[in-house]
């Protein structure tokens, strides 16, 4: 599931977006299952834990590079795509410790939750400078 901005006028870029929105532990496992490639499934849980923690919790995105470009260093690689799946799902457990060392609370697993908080920050994002300055033009 995605949470994406429906503003009457178009604003491409402006508003804030939540991508992959419902994967948690239990639900991983069923992304790899069905399809049929593990690697997919924790790249895809890897970028969700990012881009939720920062648009709706409110972490700085240099945290979770930081944590990826330690991966590719320890695997000897320059590009993201060269991770193996085994770099992934401990860059998923690295993300979430992360989350836990920023505030103090576990990232959320449940998708109600992860849902209520990506509309409450789409909708916040509505005020943040981007969309203001676009509107203004």
């Amino acid at each position: 599931l995605s949470v994406r901005s429906g503003a009457r006028a178009s604003m491409p870029g402006m508003m804030d977006t939540v991508l992959n929105l419902g994967l948690n532990d239990r639900t991983v496992q069923g992304l790899a299952k069905r399809s049929g490639d593990r690697r997919f499934a924790f790249d895809s849980y890897r970028r969700f834990i990012q881009m939720y923690s920062d648009v709706v919790l409110g972490i700085d995105l240099a945290h979770f590079e930081k944590l990826l470009d330690r991966a590719k260093r320890r695997r000897g690689v320059q590009s993201d795509c060269d991770l193996l799946e085994a770099d992934l799902e401990k860059l998923v457990t690295a993300y979430k410790a992360k989350v836990v060392d920023e505030l103090d609370i576990l990232f959320p697993e449940d998708p109600q939750e992860q849902l209520w908080g990506a509309i409450g920050a789409v909708f916040g994002s509505w005020m943040n400078q981007r969309a203001k300055t676009y509107r203004r033009l």
